[in-house]
C-alpha cells in the first residue's frame, strides 16, 4: 500500500500529540500530591516585588493596587515601581501611591532587562518577585508562591497566569493557551524542566542574582533566559499551579504578533545558547522537554503550510473545473450528506482520538486554572484558527532568526486602550 505524504504527516503529528499528552497526563497524576499547596508559612520572609514601566499610565494602578491588597505582611512587602524612560504619565500615577509605602524610581530608556535589576539593586529583601505593570495578582498568590520554597535548590517558583476578561476572537484564542500553559507549567516543574520564568510574579532567591548575576538583555526575553541559566547552574524551578495572577493579553492581531514574535525568536536565541543543555546531562530538560518543543515547533509549521497549500491549490482546481463546465455556484452549496461518503480510515480515526484527547487535555487544565466561565466558544476559536497563528508566529521568528533580523522589544500598538 502507498502511503502519501499527507498519511504520513498525519500519522507522525498524531503519534507525537497522543504521546506528549499521554505522558503529560500520566506525569501530574502520578505527581498529584506535590501538587498540593499550602498558604500556612512557617515565618514570612522579607520580599520585594519589582514592577518594570514602560508607558503604562493607563495600567500601573490597578496592578500596585492588586500588590497592596496581598495577604502578606505589610511590613514584610516592599513594592518597588522602576520606570524605564515612559514618555506618558507613568511615574505620576505610581507616586500616588508613594502614601502607601510603594518605592518609584526614574531611568533613562534602557530594556525591561536594566529596570528589573535597578530594582535589585534598592533592596535587600530574602526574595524577589517580577510583575508586570499590566498584571494583577490574587490576593493569596504571595503565599502560595512562596510556600514552593521547601528546598534549598529551588531558586524560583512560578504562578499561574490567566488573561483578565477575554473578549473577542483573539483574547478568547489567549485565554485557552494560556489555561493549557497553566497544565504544561505545572508538568514541566514535576519533570525539573521549566524553562521559561514568566515576567508576571514568578518569585526568585534574591541570593542566585547575587551569585550568578543579575538579569540579562537575553534577546528581549529575560524570563526564557533567567529559567534556563537557574537550571543550568542545578537548580530548581517549581511551579505553584494555585497562585493566580491575571494579565491584559493583547487585543489586536498587530500588537499579538509583535508579542509572539519577540516571545518566539527569544526562545529561539535562548536555547541555542544554552545549547549545552541538551542531552542526558541535564535530565528531562535535555533529553525530552527542549527537543520535543523544537520538534513541535517543525511539525506544526510543516503541518500548517501544507494543509494551507493543499486547500488553496484544491480549491483552484474545483473552482477551475466547475467553471469550465458553467457550474450552478448554489447547487455546488448544498448540502447532500450521505453516510457512505465518510472516511473511516486509520488516519481519521487517529485525528479524531487526537482531539479528543486535545479537549479532555483542555478540561483538565480548567479544573487546574479553578475555571468557571463558559469555554466553548474560545475553544472553538482556539481549535479553528491557534495552530494557524502558531505556526505563522513559528515559521516567522525562525527566518528572523536565520536572517539575522531585529526584533523590537516596545511596539506602539501595545499601548492601544484597556476596555
Amino acid at each position: 500500500m502507498f502511503l502519501t505524504f499527507n498519511d504520513a504527516l498525519v500519522y507522525v503529528v498524531s503519534f507525537f500529540g497522543l504521546y506528549t499528552a499521554i505522558f503529560y497526563l500520566w506525569t501530574l497524576l502520578e505527581h498529584q500530591e506535590k501538587a498540593r499547596t499550602t498558604t500556612r508559612l512557617a515565618r514570612a520572609p522579607r520580599v520585594a516585588v519589582i514592577v518594570p514601566c514602560y508607558n503604562e499610565a493607563r495600567t500601573v494602578g490597578t496592578t500596585i493596587e492588586s500588590l497592596l491588597a496581598l495577604d502578606y505582611p505589610r511590613g514584610k512587602l516592599e513594592i518597588i515601581v522602576v520606570d524605564d524612560g515612559s514618555t506618558d504619565e507613568t511615574s505620576a500615577v505610581a507616586k500616588r501611591y508613594a502614601r502607601h509605602g510603594v518605592k518609584v524610581y526614574r531611568k533613562r530608556n534602557g530594556g525591561k532587562h536594566t529596570a528589573l535589576n535597578l530594582g535589585l539593586s534598592r533592596t535587600r529583601a530574602e526574595f524577589v518577585a517580577a510583575l508586570d505593570a499590566d498584571s494583577t495578582v490574587e490576593p493569596t498568590a504571595l503565599r502560595r508562591l512562596l510556600a514552593r520554597f521547601t528546598d534549598e535548590r529551588v531558586m524560583a517558583v512560578t504562578p499561574s497566569m490567566k488573561i483578565r476578561d477575554p473578549k473577542g476572537v483573539l483574547r478568547r484564542i489567549q485565554s485557552v493557551e494560556f489555561t493549557m500553559g497553566i497544565f504544561l507549567r505545572r508538568v514541566f516543574a514535576d519533570l525539573g524542566s521549566q524553562h521559561v520564568a514568566p515576567g508576571p510574579f514568578t518569585v526568585f532567591r534574591r541570593k542566585f542574582f547575587l551569585e550568578h548575576g543579575a538579569y540579562r538583555a537575553a534577546h528581549n526575553t529575560e524570563d526564557i533566559e533567567i529559567a534556563l541559566r537557574i537550571q543550568s547552574k542545578r537548580y530548581q524551578v517549581e511551579n505553584a499551579t494555585d497562585a493566580y495572577v491575571s494579565t491584559h493579553g493583547p487585543g489586536t492581531f498587530k500588537s499579538l504578533y509583535k508579542q509572539r514574535l519577540r516571545w518566539y525568536y527569544g526562545f529561539l536565541s535562548n536555547v541555542l545558547d544554552y545549547k549545552h543543555l541538551f542531552g542526558k546531562k541535564y535530565g528531562n530538560l535535555g533529553l525530552f522537554v527542549l527537543p520535543s518543543a523544537l520538534l513541535s515547533i517543525f511539525l506544526v509549521i510543516v503541518s500548517a503550510g501544507y494543509v494551507l497549500g493543499k486547500m488553496a491549490l484544491d480549491t483552484w482546481r474545483q473552482l477551475s473545473y466547475y467553471a469550465a463546465v458553467g457550474f450552478d455556484l448554489w447547487e455546488m452549496l448544498e448540502l447532500n450528506f450521505d453516510v457512505f461518503f465518510v472516511d473511516t480510515s486509520a488516519v481519521m480515526f487517529l485525528a479524531i482520538v487526537g482531539l479528543v484527547t486535545g479537549l479532555v487535555v483542555y478540561l483538565y487544565a480548567r479544573s487546574l486554572a479553578q475555571d468557571r466561565e463558559g469555554w466553548t466558544l474560545s475553544y472553538a476559536f482556539f481549535f479553528l484558527f491557534y495552530w494557524l497563528l502558531f505556526g505563522f508566529w513559528w515559521f516567522v521568528a525562525g527566518l528572523y532568526k536565520l536572517f539575522g533580523g531585529t526584533v523590537e522589544w516596545h511596539d506602539k500598538s501595545k499601548y492601544e486602550k484597556v476596555n
